[in-house]
């Protein structure tokens, strides 16, 4: 029963608030009209069908004992706001109408010792047929006579102040919902590293929330200042010595100690660039629309010019909202792992659903299943070893991943069906 709840409920907060508005609404109605109807109106309508059938009956009783049924019809007419008509040697219509408005009438009149009969015109008004010894007697019967005109009033009140009631309860509802979602707009934006403005609104507890995240953001804000300022600073202290013995070494005789040395101190400057800019994160470069498929086009150029080919296939272009030296860093580290371990790399992209889906495929010998979230994790190398010559420090693939994140995209990696490794990478469309 919850699983199928859960699933026939609206996904949005505005809509379940409407809902929850409705429900409870719609319940009173239904119990107060129900109540009136057996209350009030039902009630109302028996004792005004009463009074009118006593009122044929005194006209019936009158017309059998006159000689001439139509003297008097005129006093009736005018005193009991009725219409008669009289039929000699007629008899009465042979079937009943069915009509709902004429029931309490029908239940009240079938008490008359005499045959009777009754239809509805085309105006609305009951037609009474009564048989008598000389003949038919007609008297119709307008509506007003059957009901009290305090029940549309009533009617109209009560849906009338339902829709009042819920067009306010639904313009408050929905500022409530408004500061919400820019609660969580904020959140995203700053989440994709963007700086967000944000004033909390909305509710006391929304309001909370809001001032929850400020308070929280520029935690994180002076959190990765410091960490960043902190890691440029060692960056710097250590390049300081590592410049002096590259500086010693060029002085020295050549040889192979020399020239492994060098090596060591190369690796050194490459694993502290890479602490570096794993630990700027998205630094202070601004998002700008760019061309999805022109950047990627530039980008593949750069690969042919040095000799590794890439072939890229664009369905169609699109837009999106990026810090391209960031995203042209996070694609690259992902292609150049395919050039390390691979001799052919394609690269696709096209729209699906709204959505920039970029698939990076290559023939490499791939990465198991059971490693694939393992290889995001910073420090993380799938060879364990230190050789330079099998991978890099271990943060391309996390710089890549946090670069992704932080564009609102995602990236998981997949089997390709080149046999090798296949990378994933969705993105938001830009509207243009």
């Amino acid at each position: 029963m919850r699983f199928f709840f859960k699933h026939i409920l609206p996904k949005h907060l505005l809509a379940r608030f409407v809902l929850i508005i409705l429900l409870p609404l719609i319940t009173l109605q239904a119990l107060v009209g129900i109540y009136f109807y057996h209350k009030h109106w039902d009630t109302i309508s028996r004792r005004l069908a009463d009074d009118v059938v006593g009122e044929i009956r005194l006209i019936a009783d009158w017309a059998e004992s006159q000689k001439d049924p139509t003297t008097g019809f005129s006093v009736f007419e005018k005193n009991l706001a009725l219409q008669l008509a009289w039929a000699p040697k007629e008899k009465l219509p042979q079937k009943n109408n069915k009509n709902l408005v004429a029931a309490n009438l029908r239940d009240k009149i079938s008490d008359l010792p005499y045959p009777q009969t009754t239809l509805t015109n085309s105006d609305g008004q009951q037609e009474v047929y009564i048989q008598l010894t000389k003949g038919v007697l007609k008297i119709t019967v307008p509506r007003k006579r059957f009901f009290s005109t305090t029940v549309p009033s009533f009617l109209w009140w009560m849906f009338g102040s339902a829709l009042w009631l819920f067009g306010v309860a639904f313009i408050f509802m929905k500022n409530q919902v408004r500061a919400i979602i820019r609660l969580a707009r904020a959140a995203k934006l700053f989440g994709m590293g963007q700086d967000v403005r944000f004033k909390p609104e909305g509710a006391y507890e929304v309001r909370q929330a809001g001032q929850a995240f400020i308070e929280m953001k520029d935690r994180i804000t002076r959190y990765m200042d410091e960490r960043t300022t902190m890691l440029a600073g060692v960056s710097h202290d250590l390049r300081t010595p590592l410049t002096r013995m590259k500086l010693e070494l060029s002085m020295m005789n050549p040889d192979e100690t020399t020239h492994m040395l060098n090596q060591d101190i190369l690796e050194m400057e490459n694993m502290l660039t890479g602490y570096l800019n794993f630990a700027r994160g998205a630094g202070q470069e601004k998002m700008e629309s760019i061309d999805l498929d022109l950047f990627l086009e530039t980008m593949v150029d750069k690969y042919k010019r040095v000799g590794y080919p890439v072939n890229l296939h664009i369905e169609q272009s699109a837009r999106v909202m990026a810090r391209p030296h960031e995203l042209m860093r996070a694609i690259s580290n992902l292609v150049s792992n395919a050039q390390n371990y691979a001799t052919q790399t394609n690269i696709s992209m096209g729209i699906r659903d709204d959505i920039i889906q970029l698939i990076i495929d290559d023939n490499g010998p791939g990465i198991p299943a059971k490693k694939r979230e393992e290889v995001f994790k910073p420090f993380y190398r799938v060879d364990p070893s230190r050789n330079k010559n099998t991978g890099g420090v271990g943060l391309g693939m996390t710089i890549a991943r946090d670069t992704i994140l932080s564009h609102g995209g995602n990236i998981k990696l997949e089997t390709s069906p080149m046999k090798g490794l296949r990378v994933l990478i969705t993105l938001p469309l830009k509207n243009r």
